[in-house]
């Protein structure tokens, strides 16, 4: 397979991927059923730690790299949990300043949205 075909794959997976998990979270938060809403936002983190690991196993192997921005968006669109946990399990882009302060970033404002979705979820739940 060449290269601008492997990142072709990569970006339609990527895309199926996000796409489905958005659809998860925006189902959870409108049905208010906090299981679709976490499966989404689990589902998400997971793949972004692999494209993480995958990513380091291409470096070291010498082989075609995941762009920079294709890490960022996914930590941007809801995994910057699993991108941070892949960042530090794998002593992966810690020591480039595009991602040690982003990533962390995107990281407290999904943790606050988070937050705010869980509280209005129960506050939902509690009234009906």
């Amino acid at each position: 397979m060449n290269n601008q075909h492997h990142l072709e794959t990569y970006k339609r997976v990527r895309n199926a991927l996000l796409a489905c998990t958005w659809l998860m979270i925006g189902y959870g938060w409108w049905s208010q059923k906090l299981l679709w809403l976490l499966a989404g936002i689990i589902l998400v983190n997971v793949y972004a730690f692999m494209v993480t690991a995958n990513d380091k196993r291409c470096a070291k192997q010498g082989r075609l790299r995941i762009p920079e921005s294709g890490l960022l968006l996914v930590a941007a669109l809801g995994g910057a949990a699993g991108t941070w946990a892949g960042m530090l399990f794998f002593r992966h882009k810690t020591k480039h300043l595009s991602f040690t302060i982003p990533v962390p970033v995107f990281f407290i404002i999904q943790m606050y949205l988070l937050f705010l979705a869980i509280r209005y979820i129960l506050k939902w739940s509690a009234l009906s």
